[in-house]
């Protein structure tokens, strides 16, 4: 159950607006900054809020115990406070801060600078994501399920600089970035260069392709390094957790495409990774692939801009409905002689029904099906279900 808190207090305070028949009016956010607010600092400010909340039933691998009959689980799944301030002509800034509300900690996921003077690229200096695969770098507030299909393989935000560039018909992004202790990486480290290069050689209103690669290397100097997965379920244990690798080097590649044409998009990523172990015999590599579809059952589409997906706007003050199927891959490619016991392969099968009552609010309805092959840690089960419900709120 949930906790009594300020922010399920605010959850359902935005519930019970964006649901009320009497709220029909855009509220106008310059007027209101114009008439309280008098400092010009103060009045450029751009606040945002989004929260997600989920409820999910599960059972087989998800579980802890193993059991066939179904866990309950709800929480407060994402809550978000993002600040964006211009600072003058060429330059802004962003800060990005996620709410924990189990234990009322708070988190820092953006916090960098903009400059936009240059013709030929912007620069970004601070804490940003990383710019590495199609799913990764859309928002997870826009991406067609609740949880994203290669996050395994996920580089999530770091430290460091980037130059970007991105139009109409393509995008480009390299940057260096300092590799910290995370979940997977037990230790600091040195340094990572990630790259992603799109091209979209139909790019209209309703129509677009898309094809992408991108490549990171990373240097962790001997940190340990585990690959780990909840199949997609976040209230689920982590039923695959490898063990941990001393690492010196870590080289993730991967290939994107997409497709839309009015109502129908399809989508589809390839992702390899090495793990070039201290000890020779611990290397290995893993790769994981996934393809999905959506279609909308209203007169929308899936807005595709500048190498990712964007906010679904409906058409009709009656919202948008969407129909959304999934099936994705992790499987080990060649481990070392040390590492035998940690062959997978694993396969997830999602479909989803979304309604996107207008911009600002979403409610999405996932079920799933996973099934191992291999070794998994403390798993007697080579599958599970889920089904999980989300609330979506932005402000």
């Amino acid at each position: 159950m949930f906790k009594i808190s300020f922010l399920t207090v605010l959850t359902w305070l935005c519930f019970s607006v964006f649901t009320s028949s009497s709220f029909a009016v855009e509220i106008d956010n310059s007027s209101l900054k114009a008439e309280y607010l008098n400092n010009d600092l103060i009045r450029d400010l751009d606040v945002g809020i989004r929260i997600n909340l989920d409820s999910t039933r599960f059972a087989g691998m998800y579980r802890e115990d193993q059991l066939d009959n179904y866990n309950y689980d709800s929480q407060l799944r994402r809550a978000r406070l993002t600040f964006k301030l211009p600072l003058g002509e060429n330059w802004s800034s962003k800060l990005q801060v996620a709410i924990n509300e189990s234990d009322d900690t708070y988190e820092t996921k953006d916090l960098y600078l903009r400059y936009r003077g240059f013709d030929f690229a912007e620069i970004r200096i601070g804490q940003s994501k990383e710019p590495f695969g199609l799913e990764n770098i859309t928002s997870s507030a826009n991406t067609l399920f609740t949880e994203r299909a290669l996050s395994t393989f996920s580089l999530g935000r770091s430290k460091g600089i980037n130059l970007s560039d991105s139009n109409k018909k393509y995008s480009w992004s390299v940057g260096v970035y300092n590799v910290e202790k995370s979940g997977k990486v037990k230790a600091d480290g040195d340094k990572a260069y990630t790259a992603r290069y799109t091209l979209s050689p139909v790019n209209d209103k309703k129509n677009y392709n898309h094809f992408g690669m991108a490549y990171s290397t990373r240097d962790l100097q001997g940190a340990e390094y585990e690959i780990k997965t909840n199949g997609g379920v976040d209230s689920a244990i982590n039923f695959l957790d490898t063990r941990n690798i001393a690492t010196n080097t870590i080289v993730k590649k991967g290939v994107e495409a997409a497709w839309g044409r009015g109502a129908l998009s399809l989508q589809g990523e390839f992702q390899h990774l090495k793990i070039n172990a201290l000890d020779t015999d611990q290397s290995a590599e893993y790769q994981g692939y996934y393809t999905q579809l959506s279609y909308f059952l209203t007169d929308d589409h899936r807005p595709y801009k500048k190498g990712r997906f964007a906010n679904v706007k409906p058409t009709s003050s009656m919202g948008a409905w969407e129909l959304n199927l999934r099936k994705g891959t992790l499987q080990t490619v060649r481990i070392g002689a040390l590492n035998k016991n940690n062959s997978i392969d694993i396969t997830t099968t999602v479909l989803g029904l979304n309604y996107y009552l207008n911009k600002r609010m979403k409610l999405m309805l996932n079920t799933s099906k996973t099934n191992a092959k291999g070794i998994l840690e403390d798993s007697q089960h080579s599958s599970g279900k889920a089904l999980t419900l989300r609330v979506q709120i932005r402000l």
